[in-house]
């Protein structure tokens, strides 16, 4: 039998009290929208709505990752040898991710693919082609998506926890 949306909820400690300290303070807007967001995402997963489990959770996997990657501008733009900088704007979850898993991937873990395909199932027309090659793409994605965004969460707070423990440590 396949766990529910809010048994696999319910085993996300971080989904249900995050820790945010990882968002640089000039994103207070976004600490907040993504606090909303997870209460939101909470009551999806206990009603079952799978397609708003997997959209809300990319969404908020998207402005997590934009937050975490501007708080890392300093470290970013010594590795490539200018000054990084990312417009969320123009730019959204795969450009995240990408970022995220060329540089990070060795402190924290692969951002897995199903990540940005559940963002993208806003769009009827992916959502119909991902069905032609998974059935019950949204419920994946659902099931997939809420201990991803939790082990991420949980990885950041564990970040600065250390970091604040020893601040001249690198990433």
């Amino acid at each position: 039998m396949t766990d529910t949306l809010w048994s696999i909820y319910e085993r996300c400690p971080r989904l249900q009290e995050p820790l945010l300290d990882f968002i640089p303070d000039e994103l207070l807007q976004f600490k907040q929208l993504i606090r909303r967001d997870l209460r939101e995402l909470g009551a999806a997963a206990a009603a079952q709505l799978e397609k708003t489990v997997a959209m809300l959770a990319g969404s908020i996997l998207e402005a997590v990752l934009y937050c975490f990657l501007q708080g890392q501008k300093e470290y970013l733009s010594d590795q490539i040898k200018s000054e990084f900088s990312v417009d969320p704007l123009r730019k959204g979850l795969p450009d995240f991710v990408s970022v995220f898993n060329r540089f990070f991937v060795h402190r924290f873990f692969k951002i897995p693919d199903v990540a940005i395909t559940s963002r993208d199932l806003i769009h009827a027309s992916r959502e119909v082609w991902e069905l032609s090659r998974e059935p019950d793409i949204c419920g994946r994605a659902a099931r997939e998506m809420l201990p991803l965004l939790d082990a991420l969460l949980s990885r950041f707070a564990d970040f600065v926890e250390a970091r604040t423990k020893t601040p001249e440590s690198s990433v």
